[in-house]
Order: structure tokens, then C-alpha cells, then sequence
């Protein structure tokens, strides 16, 4: 395949499932194949190591908007039914059920939004315990200090100090848990937004 034949088919497919700076995307990949024949590859080799349109196409649907990639999935299937004659009956059919998909995609939405929501609460619940034990082992410590002043007794000094070292233990005994945790739940959230949008980008 030509580097012609390559872009005009990219510029297309672009174009078709309505993505944004096509024109941008397009000359960057031509860009591409630019610098792989500086390299000293044929204008076929260099072509032939990009990526499938296909592919490219897919990844730039991820990178849209959930709301570009809803309103892109309507509009094709308006389409679909408008080559099929049915655009009409589409439209009223669209119309007489909006009383029953429109609560259902703000209830969908919806639970989501509050899926989404707890997630991130455990992330941050994550994170505010480990913080708060550091604070606590900190505060403990200082407050030993006050010994020297004849605020506390001696034994509640030390008492303060063990609290400090059992805390900052505990604070270092955790970090690598909690962070792990942590991280793999913000992982399952970018998993999860991703295959929800990835059934809109099909």
C-alpha cells in the first residue's frame, strides 16, 4: 500500500465515524511515515509498519467524549434505519418511548455516576487513613514534649511517645498496602470507564 492510499483511507474512515482534527491526525501519521523513510525504509515498509486503519480509528473513538461517542452511536443508527426507509418510523418510535428510555438512561447514568462515586470514596478513605495515622504519630510525639514544660506527668510523656512509635509503625506497616489498594482500585475505575465507553465506540 502507498502512503497515498494509506492516508486517503484514514482521512475516510475519520471523516466517516466523525472524529475530530481528522485533517491534524491525518498529517501526523503522514509525519510518521515521513520519518520512517528518512530512515531508509521504502515508502511500502514504512507504510506497512503503521498501524491498521482500523485501529487508529478505534483508539481516536476512546479518546472522544462519552457524550460525543452517545450522540455518534444515535446518529449512526438514525442512519442505518434512514437507508433502510425507516427513518420515519425511527423518529416517532424515538419520540412515543421517550417517557420510557429517557428515564432509563438518567437511571442508568445515574448509577454510574454513584458506582463511580463510592470508588473514588475508597480511594480517598484509603489514602485519609494513612494520612491520619501519620498526623496522629506526629501529634503523639509533640505532645510527649510537653513533659519538659510540667504540663503532663513523666509516665503520660511516655506513655504519648509509645502511642507515637505504635502509630508511626503502623503508618509505615500499611503505606505499601494501603497505596496498593489504592492504585488497583483507581485502575479498576479507568478499566471500567473504559469498557463503558468502548460499547459506545464499537
Amino acid at each position: 500500500m502507498s502512503k497515498k492510499e494509506y492516508l486517503d483511507q484514514l482521512r475516510q474512515s475519520l471523516v466517516e465515524n466523525e472524529i475530530p482534527n481528522a485533517d491534524q491526525m491525518t498529517e501526523f501519521y503522514a509525519e510518521m511515515i515521513d520519518d520512517r523513510m528518512e530512515d531508509g525504509m521504502t515508502e511500502e515498509q514504512a507504510v506497512s509498519t503503521m498501524e491498521p486503519v482500523d485501529s487508529v480509528v478505534s483508539q481516536a473513538r476512546m479518546d472522544m467524549p462519552i457524550t460525543d461517542l452517545v450522540t455518534a452511536r444515535v446518529k449512526e443508527s438514525h442512519k442505518k434505519a434512514k437507508e433502510k426507509g425507516n427513518g420515519a418510523l425511527w423518529m416517532i418510535l424515538a419520540i412515543i418511548g421517550f417517557p420510557v428510555w429517557f428515564p432509563l438512561l438518567t437511571a442508568g447514568f445515574v448509577v454510574l455516576l454513584a458506582v463511580f462515586v463510592v470508588l473514588w470514596a475508597v480511594v480517598i478513605s484509603l489514602f485519609a487513613v494513612e494520612f491520619s495515622l501519620g498526623i496522629a504519630a506526629a501529634a503523639c510525639l509533640v505532645a510527649g514534649f510537653a513533659v519538659l514544660f510540667g504540663w503532663i506527668p513523666v509516665a503520660a510523656s511516655l506513655a504519648s511517645w509509645g502511642c507515637a512509635l505504635i502509630l508511626a509503625g503502623l503508618c509505615l506497616l500499611l503505606w505499601k498496602p494501603l497505596c496498593g489498594l489504592g492504585m488497583a482500585v483507581i485502575r479498576l475505575i479507568r478499566l471500567t470507564f473504559r469498557k463503558i465507553k468502548g460499547a459506545f465506540a464499537r
